[in-house]
């Protein structure tokens, strides 16, 4: 099973569609809803899919055909190492364990393969070193 992170553009007229209820069980797979935003003017939605490869590639084609703006993500958050303090708000805050403190150089390491993107991590930063990419 391989897993992917996207997001995903609605226009107004497909936010009220059942888009993605459909393409989950049209192409089997399973789907983790990581952070969405809907408005009159549409709606964004960082979404993870995990499933056969060839069922992911189907059911992405299946979103580009219905409309939907996909775009492919490898990373989301950044941390700007100069703005950094390294006072370790991030690591208490992360519900993914995207941070951590290295014990010998109390510096904050961020492994942003684990990163969901929520977003704490760029409220709790007192000098404003996290930035988020895609939102």
């Amino acid at each position: 099973m391989a897993k992917r992170k996207y997001l995903l553009g609605f226009s107004p007229t497909r936010v009220r569609e059942p888009i993605t209820y459909r393409m989950v069980k049209e192409f089997d797979l399973m789907l983790n809803i990581l952070r969405a935003e809907v408005s009159e003017r549409g709606g964004r939605l960082l979404i993870e899919i995990e499933g056969k490869p060839s069922k992911i590639t189907s059911g992405v084609k299946y979103l580009q055909d219905k409309g939907v703006d996909v775009k492919e993500l490898n990373e989301y958050v950044s941390k700007d190492e100069e703005r950094c303090t390294h006072c370790g708000m991030c690591v208490s805050i992360c519900p993914a364990d995207a941070f951590e403190m290295d014990r010998k150089t109390f510096k904050v390491e961020f492994n942003s393969k684990k990163c969901i993107a929520c977003g704490l991590c760029l409220d709790a930063c007192p000098p404003n070193a996290m930035k988020l990419r895609i939102w």
